[in-house]
C-alpha cells in the first residue's frame, strides 16, 4: 500500500490478488513443515531399524558365546571323566595334583594380565592386534577383545 499526498491509500494489487498471495504463502509454509516432519520421521525409522539390527546381532553373539561356553564345559567334563576312567596309578595322580597346585600358586602370584600374557605367545598377540586393527565395527572389536581376555 502506498499513501498519496491527499491521504488516500492505493494498492498496486487488488484485494483478490492479495488474498491469493497470502494463501500461497500459507500453503508454502505448511508444505515445508510437512516435509520437515517427514524427514524427521524417516530418520527416526532408520535409527529404529539400526537399533533392532544391533540388538539382533548382540543376541546372536550372546547365544554363540553361551554355546561356545557350553561346548568348552562339555570338553572339560569329558577330559575329567577320561582322567578318572584311565588306569593311572596313585603316584601319577598325586604328581599331577602337585603340579596343578604349584601352577595355581604361581598364577595367584601373577596379576590377571600377566597370567594371560604368560599363556599367549607374541605371535598370537600380534595376530590379534592386526585383526583388531582391521575391524571397522567398534562393538565387534570390543567383543573380540573380551573373548580373547576370557580365553
Amino acid at each position: 500500500m502506498v499513501e498519496t499526498r491527499s491521504g488516500l491509500s492505493t494498492s498496486p494489487y487488488t484485494q483478490e490478488q492479495q488474498e491469493k498471495m497470502v494463501a500461497l504463502v500459507r500453503e508454502n509454509k505448511e508444505r515445508k513443515e510437512l516435509q520437515k516432519q517427514a524427514k524427521l520421521k524417516a530418520i527416526a525409522e532408520d535409527q529404529a531399524v539400526k537399533m533392532k539390527g544391533l540388538e539382533e546381532e548382540m543376541e546372536k553373539k550372546k547365544k554363540a558365546a553361551k554355546e561356545e561356553a557350553a561346548a568348552e564345559e562339555a570338553k572339560e567334563r569329558m577330559r575329567i571323566e577320561s582322567r578318572e576312567g584311565s588306569s593311572g596309578t596313585k603316584r601319577d595322580t598325586d604328581a599331577e595334583m602337585e603340579k596343578r597346585i604349584s601352577e595355581w600358586v604361581t598364577n595367584l602370584s601373577l596379576g590377571e594380565d600377566e597370567e594371560a600374557e604368560s599363556y599367549v605367545t607374541q605371535d598370537e598377540r600380534d595376530a590379534l592386534a592386526s585383526e583388531l586393527a582391521t575391524m571397522e565395527d567398534a562393538m565387534e572389536r570390543r567383543e573380540r577383545e573380551e573373548e580373547q581376555k576370557l580365553a
